[in-house]
């Protein structure tokens, strides 16, 4: 099942391709924006509470591959070379809460995928960019969720293509490579965006379940970025030493801003011609 954004940034490592929450540590180039969150100026990104964002999930796994339950659940479609799975992930900032455990107010986002809530991601926000500090599921209490040492810079307003920085795991020497692809317009069915593209890269090498040789696995992933937006776009491929484990694409389809809250003057409008966020009619979601 797709893990949300600060999900993934916050445990990747931790099993397969989750991230370590101990032993961080970030290095950057000096070009590179700081985790600082409090400058002056406006936010890059700062959703507003009742903000929703509802994206079109579409993953692919080889046929080869055995399903989990969860995956299983979600009814997916089978052709000669892979099971397709569909499905609707909503992400709806909650407005801001106090984490005791990291002794931070941060933007809390609740994330649900076909209608069950998954959990919250923790983002520190400011004009300096966006900080992932991790995510509570669920079923787990504040006080005993697993959090970031440090905040995870994700993406800062002044990024430029080639800009790159690094996220060290629980193992130094496998850490996760950001780095800053392109800046362009990009369309997805909630509209046209001007948006930047961030590459994640990373390797892990670890026994083999059956052989116990050691072999490689990788994870790729890109993220475009919207400016007072957010994630507009998602690619993420996981493979081995030979083919592709998984691969998954997610799309905004529908951005909702609470009412009574104009688009910003920046974020670019509907190929139809409308606002992004104005009211609209809304169509059910069909895998």
């Amino acid at each position: 099942m797709k893990r949300p954004l600060c999900q993934l940034i916050a445990v990747l490592f931790a099993g397969g391709y989750l991230l370590a929450l101990g032993g961080c540590g970030k290095t950057a180039d000096p070009d590179t924006a700081t985790s600082k969150q409090d400058g002056p100026g406006v936010a890059y990104f700062s959703p507003h509470p009742g903000e929703t964002w509802k994206y079109k999930v579409q993953k692919e796994i080889p046929i080869e591959l055995r399903l989990s339950e969860a995956d299983a659940a979600l009814r997916p479609q089978r052709t000669d070379t892979a099971h397709l799975i569909t499905f609707e992930q909503v992400r709806t900032c909650t407005g801001e809460r106090e984490i005791e455990a990291l002794g931070k107010t941060l933007t809390t986002i609740a994330i649900s995928e076909n209608g069950k809530v998954m959990g919250e991601e923790l983002y520190q926000l400011g004009s300096e960019g966006i900080l992932s500090w991790g995510w509570i599921p669920a079923n787990v209490k504040d006080g005993e969720a697993h959090l970031l040492e440090e905040g995870v810079t994700i993406a800062t307003p002044d990024m430029q293509p080639g800009q790159t920085w690094e996220w060290l795991g629980r193992d130094p020497g496998n850490p996760f490579l950001f780095r800053v692809i392109e800046r362009g317009m990009v369309t997805v069915p909630a509209g046209t965006f001007q948006a930047t593209r961030i590459q994640i890269t990373s390797e892990k090498i670890s026994p083999h379940p059956v052989t116990g040789n050691d072999h490689v696995t990788y994870l790729k992933r890109s993220l475009w970025f919207a400016e007072e937006v957010g994630v507009i776009k998602e690619d993420i491929v996981y493979y081995g030493e030979q083919h592709v484990r998984v691969k998954q694409h997610s799309e905004l389809v529908h951005w909702v801003l609470p009412s009574g809250e104009p688009p910003s003057k920046k974020v670019m409008v509907n190929t139809d011609g409308t606002a992004p966020g104005a009211p609209e009619a809304e169509e059910p979601f069909a895998p």
